[in-house]
């Protein structure tokens, strides 16, 4: 039996020494492939590892991402906020020229103030007077007068006005 035992111990060696020699054969002409794969193997395993974020990461992203959200959010309400001026600007400039355009055609052009309340919250003045530069010491039935039409509103806790003056002639008024 120790023969056959001697035979099989000795095929068993061949067999460890000939796949020992067909793996270094193998890996002697594909060392590189082998090599590659590996290095793609733990870069793969590492990067499974390190996925995702790390606490502090986030922490800064969001600390940016508030940062320009309450910039952005800034800038917007600016803007809402000066369309809403320059919407109640218009409409003071657009009463003020109405009331100008009365002058001469529903009122007479002689010296008088007067005043008055719009419905969208305007306050208006209306100021007709002789023109102080005008020569007195002429003759004639025609003067010129300045006319003055002032709108004021409040926006917030701020009072802001209009204004619009123009000459007109109108009858001088008769002395006495």
């Amino acid at each position: 039996m120790t023969a056959v035992g001697d035979q099989q111990v000795e095929s068993c060696q061949d067999l460890r020494a000939d796949a020992a020699h067909r793996l270094w054969s193998v890996h002697s002409i594909l060392p590189a492939r082998f090599h590659w794969e590996r290095v793609l193997r733990r870069s793969i395993i590492r990067s499974e590892r390190e996925a995702g974020f790390t606490l502090v990461e986030v922490i800064v992203a969001l600390a940016i991402l508030s940062a320009g959200l309450s910039l952005l959010l800034g800038l917007i309400s600016n803007g809402l906020r000066q369309t809403a001026s320059a919407q109640k600007m218009a409409g003071a400039g657009s009463l003020a020229q109405s009331l100008m355009a009365e002058v001469g055609a529903d009122l007479a052009v002689r010296a008088e103030v007067r005043g008055g309340q719009n419905t969208d919250g305007y306050r208006w003045r209306l100021k007709m007077q002789p023109y102080d530069h005008a020569r007195e010491d002429q003759d004639g039935q025609v003067g010129l007068f300045s006319v003055s039409a002032e709108i004021e509103w409040e926006e917030g806790a701020e009072r802001r006005a209009y204004a619009l003056t123009t000459l007109r002639l109108g009858p001088k008024a008769s002395r006495q």
